[in-house]
């Protein structure tokens, strides 16, 4: 991964979890605007990235 991308993601665990999913999701509209991906399916990959940070923070929490 090239430095400007390890910036990148650096930078994003800076932002707040909302602004994180929308982010996120953006990300994943703009990669995939050359695949047939329905935006139900981008919407549940999100939903799916966002429990599984919910799920890490809460263990980080309780630690």
């Amino acid at each position: 991964m090239t430095a400007k991308a390890l910036q990148l993601l650096s930078e994003f665990a800076t932002l707040t979890p909302t602004d994180q999913h929308a982010v996120a999701v953006q990300i994943l509209r703009v990669t995939s605007e050359d695949c047939d991906v329905t935006e139900a399916y981008l919407d549940e990959l999100a939903d799916d990235l966002f429990s599984a940070y919910d799920t890490e923070e809460a263990a980080n929490a309780s630690s």
